[in-house]
C-alpha cells in the first residue's frame, strides 16, 4: 500500500510551476523607477514610447481613433485581461473556479461601464475598447445590453452566465429589487448609484464565495483584503454623500453590503464632523492609514486608503507559498500597476505637478 505524500510536497506539485511562473510574472511588472520616469515625460505620447519596454509593448495598437490618455486605458485593459487569461491557464484545474471568482470583479465593473454609456447616450463601438475581456460576459452579450431599452435591461443580463450567477445568490425579494432598479438605472443618476453599490455587493458576494471553497490560511488573507475593501468603499461614500448633504437615514441604502463595518461605526463616522475624531476612527480599521490631520479631504483620504490596502495585498501576496493564494494575490498587484497607470496618463492631461501625482500612486 502506497504512503500518503507528504502535505508539503503535495503543495509543491499542485502549486510549485504556477508559483515559479507568477513569480517570474511579478518580475516583469512596472518598478517605481519606470513609474517615477513616466511622471518626468511631458506628454502620454512619450509615457506610451517607454512603455514599449515593457509587456504593453504590443497593446497599444489598433486603438479605434482614441488619442491621449484614452489609448493608454484601452491598452491597459487589453494588458490586464491577457495577464489574467495567462493567469487562468496556469491555475492547477480544482482552483480555477476561484479565480474566475475573483475576476467577476472586471465583469461588473463591464456592466458598470455599459449602464453609465448608456446615461451618456454613446454606443457599443464608442465603449467597445474598454472593457474587459475576463469571460464572465461575451462582447456579443455586451453589444446586446447596449441595445436594450431600459425596463428590458435586467431580463437581458439574466440571459448571459454573469446574470445567471447573479440570481443564483439572490434571495426571490433581492431579485426583485434588483430588476426594479436595474430598469430605472437609466432613469435617473440616484437609481444608478444605488445600482453601483447592488453591483459592487455582488462583486464580493462571487469573489468570497469562490475562496471559501478553497480555504486555508492565505485565501483567509486575500479575503480579509477584500472585505477592507468594502470598508473603505463604504467610508468614502458615507463621506461624499455627507459633503452634499444627505441624511443619516438616506446614506445606509447606498453603502455596499459585505465588509465589516458594524451598525455602531458607521452610525458614528456619519455624525462625525471634527477632523481629528474623524481619522482617529477610520485608523481603528485601517492601521496602515497614513494621513496628518491639515491633509483631510476626500481625495486624499482615497489615496491613503489605496495606499493602505496595497499594503494589505503586498503583504497577502508574500505571506503566500505554494498556495492559490500567489496566483490571486498577483492579481490584485496586477490592478494597482493598471490603476497608477491610468492615473499618470490623466494627470498630465489635467496638468497636475509631478510630486502631486507621485503622491497619488500606490506602490505595491
Amino acid at each position: 500500500m502506497a504512503l500518503p505524500i507528504p502535505k508539503i510536497e503535495s503543495r509543491a506539485l499542485k502549486y510549485g510551476y504556477a508559483s515559479a511562473r507568477v513569480n517570474s510574472m511579478k518580475g516583469a511588472l512596472i518598478d517605481e523607477g519606470s513609474f517615477d520616469e513616466m511622471i518626468r515625460v511631458r506628454t502620454v505620447d512619450g509615457m506610451m514610447e517607454l512603455l514599449q519596454r515593457t509587456t504593453y509593448k504590443n497593446d497599444f495598437a489598433d486603438a479605434g481613433g482614441h488619442t491621449g490618455s484614452q489609448v493608454l486605458e484601452i491598452a491597459s485593459a487589453r494588458n490586464f485581461s491577457r495577464t489574467v487569461a495567462k493567469i487562468l491557464r496556469l491555475a492547477p484545474r480544482g482552483d480555477v473556479p476561484a479565480v474566475k471568482a475573483l475576476l467577476r470583479k472586471w465583469d461588473l465593473l463591464n456592466m458598470k461601464m455599459l449602464i453609465h454609456a448608456r446615461m451618456e447616450g454613446l454606443g457599443y463601438l464608442d465603449i467597445k475598447q474598454y472593457l474587459f475581456n475576463v469571460g464572465g460576459i461575451t462582447p456579443e452579450e455586451c453589444e446586446r445590453i447596449m441595445k436594450t431599452e431600459g425596463d428590458e435591461l435586467f431580463n437581458e443580463l439574466k440571459k448571459t452566465q454573469l446574470g445567471r450567477e447573479m440570481l443564483s445568490l439572490s434571495t426571490a425579494a433581492f431579485s426583485k429589487n434588483m430588476r426594479d432598479i436595474f430598469n430605472n438605472a437609466l432613469k435617473n443618476m440616484n437609481t444608478f448609484v444605488q445600482l453601483e453599490s447592488i453591483l459592487d455587493a455582488y462583486t464580493y458576494l462571487f469573489m468570497d464565495k469562490g475562496l471559501v471553497q478553497v480555504g486555508g490560511k492565505d485565501i483567509e488573507a486575500i479575503r480579509r483584503v477584500l472585505r477592507m475593501e468594502i470598508d473603505a468603499k463604504n467610508i468614502l461614500i458615507i463621506e461624499r454623500l455627507k459633503k452634499h448633504g444627505f441624511t443619516k437615514d438616506e446614506i445606509p441604502k447606498y453603502l455596499i453590503k459585505g465588509g465589516t463595518l458594524r451598525k455602531s461605526f458607521i452610525d458614528k463616522l456619519m455624525e462625525t464632523s471634527d477632523t481629528q475624531a474623524l481619522l482617529s476612527l477610520i485608523r481603528s480599521r485601517f492601521g496602515k492609514l497614513e494621513m496628518k490631520e491639515g491633509e483631510v479631504s476626500l481625495t486624499n483620504l482615497e489615496i491613503a486608503l489605496e495606499k493602505a490596502l496595497a499594503a494589505e495585498k503586498t503583504a497577502a501576496f508574500h505571506r503566500s507559498i505554494l498556495s492559490l493564494g500567489v496566483v490571486l494575490g498577483f492579481v490584485l498587484i496586477k490592478e494597482e500597476e493598471m490603476n497608477n497607470l491610468r492615473k499618470i496618463a490623466k494627470a498630465k492631461e489635467f496638468n497636475i505637478p509631478e510630486p502631486e501625482v507621485r503622491e497619488m500612486l500606490v506602490i505595491v
